[in-house]
């Protein structure tokens, strides 16, 4: 606890007053992450005995080697690397600080992702023995270390240095919103809102996984908080387990591609690409709407075509609002300072805004004594969840310091480019189905970071748009949670719904099937992420995109407002992609298949009824 607290004051201290040399603050964040992990892993009394040791073993590895570097930070901050070979006690030290690095991986983040990090370190110790083009020249064992441990080009580069500035404060931004009542006012918010409709329960679910998601940075932790209330309500109002499973799996997956937060992931996009995070988060907005437009439609089609109706039993709107209408407030500061000033700044204002909202209201109720309490388990809960986020960011380095020691990513990125050839679309489709893999078992930033230096250069060599190619590899990579046969999300989702995991897995991948189209539209379709075009140029592709993810959503499930039989969903689900490809002449057929298909499909279900009406 003692290490939560002092990783808050560190990083609150470092945003108020301004950060240190990066090398140093790099090192300071991930000391103390290592620090409060395994602390942290004695709190939870689940941890199995095995893995707490592991944790131990492995901060313990880290934390010399890292005392060494904020010791010596001055000297690394202006060390002339790979001119004079290091001496015996930093080489050490850096081998023993990887070897910990690579085993908190394996603890925080499983085993594939060590498994990829080692990989690669083997490639660089083993490739000079490689024939052909995927081999290397060799590295002296100094070099190697030298570039991994001691330069920005490794464990100390860009994720890990937007963990130690921008990611910790929303971290904690959002965990101090939850425990102090804003989570929880969410959730209920969204129940009040759409309750009463059609599929109510199940809406208010997808709205307030999109908010809580947003600022938790997780699928699973998202899915097993928000599901703890949405998915019994579901349940209650109708709709099978596997299938209320499903929707939370995939509104709570989603919640990483809404601005302003966006999770993690974002703040390093916006390093990687170069541009500003506001830019990012703009660029997020019409994905993120087409995904939840999607999941929604297929929600409101399922009620219609079992019958369901909505909940009469939730709170009023108007009440909601009332009570707790100011913890609006601090998502409101976000998003209005993450287009104002730096990531940081505008997340000190949120979280400045997130406790004079929280002393406001436990003024109000007589219980201000309560407040540090809350704040504490706030500080905690942030330390718990960015420790999977620091250690994938500095276990990532290593990837990336094998890929620009060794020229692998330029390797990969021609191997790529010969066997697309000249197909953008092809080369999407390779990329789609990495990232799909990685995301099945890795958390979101690790899957993206993976790929950075892999196949999002190829991508760029073809010409797709470089915030586009970044964000196509988000995206995949967030809809690996929902990906059989390893959807993380789902299954976790399957044990709060008490259903089969396997059903609530695949029930996700086809409620989600309308948002693997969305990013094939933004990279064709540029506009889409605010790229080369403003607003106004977007109305008319977004428009058709609209109906085009609608009408994949009412092919899959059956129902379109009218019943769809076998043919007529096939007819739709043309008509729709024909909508959602860039292009008037697409976009008008688009609309004439799947006007067609709907009218027979009303014709039909007429026929139907008055054939029923007359045999009665």
């Amino acid at each position: 606890m003692a290490a939560a607290i002092a990783l808050a004051a560190f990083h609150l201290w470092t945003g108020l007053f301004g950060v240190m040399e990066s090398f140093t603050q790099r090192s300071v964040h991930l000391l103390l992450v290592c620090l409060a992990l395994p602390m942290l892993a004695l709190l939870g009394p689940r941890e199995s005995r095995s893995r707490r040791f592991m944790l131990l073993a492995g901060s313990l590895m880290v934390v010399v080697p890292l005392l060494f570097n904020i010791w010596t930070g001055d000297y690394w901050a202006n060390h002339m690397a790979y001119v004079v070979p290091l001496e015996t006690v930093p080489v050490i030290l850096a081998c023993i600080g990887i070897a910990g690095l690579v085993i908190l991986s394996e603890r925080t983040l499983g085993p594939a992702f060590a498994v990829i990090v080692c990989v690669f370190i083997l490639y660089a110790w083993l490739g000079q023995y490689i024939p052909g083009r995927f081999g290397h020249r060799g590295f002296s064992l100094s070099w190697a270390v030298d570039h991994f441990w001691y330069t920005k080009e490794g464990v100390f580069g860009i994720p890990l240095g937007v963990s130690a500035t921008y990611i910790y404060l929303f971290v904690l931004f959002g965990a101090l919103l939850d425990r102090c009542g804003g989570g929880k006012f969410m959730i209920d918010l969204a129940i009040a809102a759409t309750g009463r409709f059609r599929g109510g329960p199940a809406k208010a679910a997808i709205v307030g996984s999109a908010v809580m998601g947003t600022i938790s940075g997780s699928a699973v932790a998202n899915v097993v908080t928000t599901g703890a209330i949405t998915i019994p309500l579901m349940k209650r109002n109708g709709y099978k387990p596997h299938f209320a499973g499903a929707v939370e799996a995939a509104a709570s997956s989603g919640g990483q591609l809404v601005p302003p937060v966006m999770g993690a992931t974002a703040f390093v996009i916006a390093e990687f690409v170069g541009r500003p995070y506001s830019e990012i988060a703009l660029s997020a907005v019409f994905p993120a709407l087409l995904f939840y437009v999607g999941i929604f439609m297929a929600v409101h089609f399922e009620a219609l075509r079992t019958g369901l109706a909505g909940n009469l039993k939730v709170p009023s709107l108007v009440a909601m609002l009332r009570e707790g209408a100011l913890f609006l407030l601090p998502i409101g500061v976000i998003a209005w300072s993450v287009f104002q000033y730096s990531p940081m700044r505008a997340a000190l204002y949120g979280i400045g805004s997130v406790i004079a909202v929280a002393v406001f209201y436990r003024l109000l109720r007589g219980d201000l004594l309560k407040l540090p309490i809350l704040v504490l388990d706030g500080v905690v809960e942030a330390a718990k969840a960015i420790g999977p986020v620091a250690i994938a960011c500095a276990a990532s380095g290593l990837i990336v310091g094998v890929l620009s020691l060794t020229g692998l990513g330029i390797t990969i990125n021609s191997a790529i480019l010969s066997v697309a050839g000249s197909s953008m679309i092809a080369a999407l489709v390779l990329t789609m189905i990495s990232s799909l893999i990685l995301g099945m078992g890795l958390p979101t930033v690790a899957a993206y970071l993976v790929q950075v230096g892999v196949t999002i250069p190829a991508l760029v060599n073809l010409g797709v748009d470089p915030v586009g190619a970044h964000l196509f590899v988000f995206y995949f990579a967030i809809l690996g949670n929902v990906t059989p046969p390893v959807a993380v999300a789902a299954y976790a989702a399957a044990a709060v719904a008490n259903s089969h995991p396997d059903k609530t897995g695949w029930q996700a991948l086809a409620i989600c099937l309308p948002a693997f189209i969305v990013p094939f539209m933004f990279v064709l379709e540029p506009a889409l992420i605010m790229q080369g075009s403003g607003v106004s140029e977007a109305i008319w592709p977004l428009a058709t995109a609209i109906f085009g993810v609608a009408g994949l959503a009412a092919a899959i499930v059956g129902n379109g407002f009218v019943p769809l039989n076998f043919i007529l969903r096939i007819v739709v689900g043309v008509g729709a992609c024909a909508m959602l490809y860039p292009g008037i002449a697409s976009d008008i057929a688009g609309v004439l298949v799947m006007g067609g298909a709907l009218l027979t499909g009303k014709a039909l279900a007429q026929k139907h009824a008055t054939a029923a009406s007359e045999g009665s």
